[in-house]
């Protein structure tokens, strides 16, 4: 039987982080979903530590390969997020297909409710946390700041949080915007709304709670940097047609 939903965990050198997320997400699809309806996926991304050995050893422990499908993907060499996550939907086989953070930003729970959106018509479901995040560093902090502002007034009006780590998607609308996006790092889900937006699907936003947790990859002002390179790129190949 073909699993009715797949879960991705993209995962860039994650072997601190990932075991307890593989661990809690199988226990949970287990508990909530008929045998073999779910599928959990982790899509390694380049890694070069034991990623993908780690999620495979945690997800034995879990001792629920007789209900959830698992899948490892491990892509060589690192493209980025946004790369790791587009191979995910493409070869996803769940009806529904969501992907989130490895460091478990979000409580498994609330993909009852992304799950929720899409069975009664949205087409895209996407997280919204609840609280504006609090992030450690003054730069950081700025640049959220200013990239909510304009994403969620001028660029992708009534949409300010494109980049929580949660966000779920029909097979088919998943199937048309992951074969068109370019996007290989962090701005990908900007990318992938504004083919949604344009291409008329039903976006729906949850309102969750999120966690802040340590060993971030992120490099503030590298980047930064290339998330100013890809929205140009993105708002050039969008108003030039070259999305086809």
């Amino acid at each position: 039987m073909e699993p009715r939903i797949t879960l991705i965990l993209p995962a860039y050198n994650e072997e601190k982080r990932i075991g307890p997320t593989v661990l809690a997400l199988a226990k949970y699809l287990a508990s909530r979903h008929l045998a073999y309806s779910a599928e959990l996926m982790v899509v390694c991304d380049g890694c070069k530590d034991r990623t993908a050995d780690v999620a495979r050893e945690k997800f034995e422990e879990a001792a629920v390969g007789d209900l959830v499908k698992f899948a490892v993907l491990d892509l060589k060499p690192n493209q980025g997020k946004g790369n790791a996550v587009k191979e995910g939907m493409l070869a996803a086989s769940g009806d529904f297909i969501f992907f989130t953070d490895a460091d478990l930003s979000f409580a498994p729970e609330v993909l009852e409710d992304f799950l929720g959106g899409l069975m009664s018509g949205a087409d895209v479901c996407i997280a919204q946390r609840k609280r504006e995040t609090q992030y450690p560093s003054l730069a950081r902090r700025l640049v959220a700041l200013g990239s909510r502002w304009l994403i969620g007034n001028i660029i992708l009006p009534g949409i300010r949080d494109t980049q929580a780590g949660f966000k779920g998607f029909k097979r088919e609308c998943a199937r048309t915007l992951f074969s068109l996006t370019k996007i290989k790092r962090f701005l990908f889900d900007l990318e992938v709304l504004l083919l949604a937006r344009t291409k008329g699907y039903r976006i729906e936003k949850v309102y969750v709670d999120w966690v802040d947790r340590e060993g971030s990859t992120v490099n503030i002002v590298l980047d930064t940097s290339r998330s100013l390179r890809d929205l140009f790129l993105i708002l050039f190949w969008l108003y030039t047609g070259q999305y086809k």
